[in-house]
């Protein structure tokens, strides 16, 4: 192991931690450049003494231990200080304080034959393991899997699973990066998991965070020059990607992070969270260093890998190759179209610290994708773009987990709005080329709320969290509700079964995803073949697909109608519509009660 600094990036995940090289031998590899002696603890062997590894010039130290097997546990400690987990850990059996485990890469995967989704077809479900099923963990969500299949989702994105203090927590504070959190299974289980949806043709997304660290638990400052001391994030001390000495070490090790959860689990993707606070004022920033270590290996391994960026708003360069000063990444979320549609059915209300105007924000975003823009390194702001993007690689959603969970109750859009105004935003989400999310539950009308929740062991933290959500949303009145460090928080956010929810909602969700599936086989549902057209006064907005396997018009109204005397006749505004269209056109429309959504049958006009 003495070439590991001139090991291509996308290689180094397989020799950090414990990896075992036979039955009962296994070699150890630790970063820690500013550490002299890296030490192993093995619980096995009591007081015996532990393993100095050897440290090489490159920063790394390394070493091999003879007769231990997987399962076996340990600690490393950093120039004679406390027993702490390993830096890559793959697995915390007792939680982010206790000993590291050896983890066998060994699993019997039947998913050689598997080669992901087409962009054009993923329909992304986004879901939190602990509250997605009663009990909480990899293998029940397994078991929910043909739930989803017959809904017409066709991938799934977890939630962070890294490791995290306490038994409940969204995954944000994740602090040991390559070991799946406990409280959900073993690292088979997490396997298990995505072979199940492999075999049911679901793709699998995981959410990883690399702009900060969770306040508990994070022990990598004490083993190296993880942490910088120049950049902060809102979250606490951020990673020091751009340090002058350290830095290419630093992104290495979260690049090898990539592709472990990539290689060793068969994620068939990442969603990279929040990458507009991934400090780094290196000339080619981390974020494309990332996708360009994704890109090498998923070229030799013949695998897809789809990059996934968080940026909130548009990002401009994010999509563009990397020839062309891109990060060639294959989708971005933009709320744009979520916070949109909240300021067209909760005029006055804003969710985000951007603002958004009702009606004509909505039309923009629909046109041309996006209202905001930013990049990685310039500021954000509003936009006049004169030209449509490539609505494609955007994620629309009409709520998700910061949508829902970060109001002060966690009350979702059906409760906050109507069952019908759910209906009308569903219908242009699912029936716009962008990329559909749907948020876990929503398919349903869950009634039961999505909390923020946190269980951390340290009571100044607990106490930080309740002021710290005061301050992040000053907007929101936060004196009802549950403390986010109430068990009661979690417990409540478990979504139940879809028995007990909405069935028409339900029905309607299906058939919308039937119709979208659809359309994108025979070409209708793509970019070039939408026409928009909004009446902002009355709440109407109107994609008419024009393509040579047929015409269709999806029509929805978002906001209450007019009051008497300034009735608006939509069901006649549809039908001219339809006539307008010749061949076989297909037409979803919202009546002037908005309350009253259906699908019309098929029709010919001559």
């Amino acid at each position: 192991m003495n070439n590991l600094v001139s090991l291509p990036s996308h290689e180094l995940h397989r020799y950090l931690g414990a990896q075992l090289v036979s039955e009962s031998n296994a070699e150890f590899c630790v970063w820690s450049p500013t550490v002299d002696c890296v030490q192993i603890y093995l619980e096995s062997r009591g007081n015996e003494q532990p393993l100095v590894l050897n440290k090489l010039d490159s920063g790394y130290h390394v070493g091999d231990i003879d007769h231990v097997c997987a399962g076996d546990r340990y600690y490393c400690s950093f120039d004679g200080g406390p027993k702490r987990p390993d830096p890559a850990s793959h697995f915390q059996p007792d939680g982010v304080h206790g000993p590291s485990q050896i983890v066998s890469r060994n699993f019997a995967w039947t998913d050689s034959q598997w080669h992901g989704v087409p962009r054009e077809s993923l329909v992304i479900y986004e879901l939190h393991i602990g509250a997605f099923t009663e009990a909480g963990t990899f293998r029940s969500a397994a078991a929910r899997l043909d739930e989803l299949v017959d809904l017409g989702v066709t991938a799934i994105e977890l939630m962070p699973v890294a490791d995290c203090a306490g038994r409940w927590n969204w995954g944000y504070d994740g602090v040991c990066l390559f070991a799946p959190n406990r409280n959900y299974g073993t690292p088979d289980d997490l396997k298990l998991l995505i072979n199940t949806a492999h075999a049911k043709g679901l793709a699998v997304i995981l959410d990883v965070v690399y702009n900060h660290l969770g306040p508990e638990g994070n022990y990598l400052g004490e083993s190296g020059p993880y942490l910088s001391t120049k950049h902060n994030t809102i979250w606490g001390a951020a990673p020091n990607f751009d340090d002058g000495e350290h830095g290419r070490g630093l992104r290495r090790f979260f690049i090898a992070n990539v592709m472990h959860w990539l290689e060793d689990y068969h994620f068939d993707g990442l969603r990279v969270d929040a990458i507009h606070c991934m400090k780094d004022e290196s000339e080619t920033h981390v974020v494309t260093e990332i996708s360009q270590a994704v890109r090498s290996w998923a070229g030799i391994a013949g695998r897809p890998a789809m990059l996934i960026a968080e940026t909130n708003v548009f990002d401009p360069e994010i999509s563009l190759p990397i020839s062309e000063g891109g990060s060639d990444f294959d989708g971005q979320w933009c709320d744009d179209f979520l916070h949109s549609v909240f300021a067209i059915v909760r005029p006055g209300e804003q969710l985000c610290h951007r603002s958004y105007k009702s009606g004509s924000d909505l039309d923009q975003t629909v046109r041309v994708g996006y209202v905001h823009e930013g990049t990685l390194r310039e500021e954000r702001g509003r936009s006049q773009p004169r030209e449509s993007v490539d609505v494609g690689s955007l994620i629309y959603s009409i709520q998700h987990h910061d949508f829902v969970g970060n109001h002060p109750l966690g009350k979702r859009l059906h409760q906050l709005t109507s069952q019908e105004t759910q209906r009308a935003a569903s219908t242009l989400l699912l029936l716009h080329p962008a990329t559909p999310m749907l948020f876990m539950g929503e398919e349903f009308c869950c009634d039961n709320p999505f909390q923020f929740f946190v269980d951390f062991g340290d009571k100044v933290l607990r106490d930080a969290v309740v002021e710290g959500r005061k301050k992040e949303y000053p907007q929101h009145d936060w004196s009802a509700g549950t403390l986010p460090t109430d068990a009661a928080a979690f417990n409540d956010s478990k979504i139940g079964s879809a028995l007990n929810g909405d069935h028409e909602m339900r029905a309607w969700y299906r058939d919308l995803l039937a119709y979208r599936k659809r359309w994108v086989a025979n070409g209708i549902l793509q970019p070039g073949t939408m026409l928009v057209e909004s009446c902002l006064e009355k709440g109407v907005f109107v994609l008419r697909y024009k393509a040579v396997a047929g015409s269709v018009t999806v029509a929805v109204r978002l906001s209450e109608l007019p009051g008497n005397g300034d009735v608006f006749d939509f069901h006649a505004q549809g039908e001219l519509l339809m006539d307008s269209c010749p061949g076989r056109s297909q037409l979803l429309q919202l009546l002037p009660n908005h309350a009253k959504v259906f699908c019309g049958n098929m029709v010919e006009r001559k």
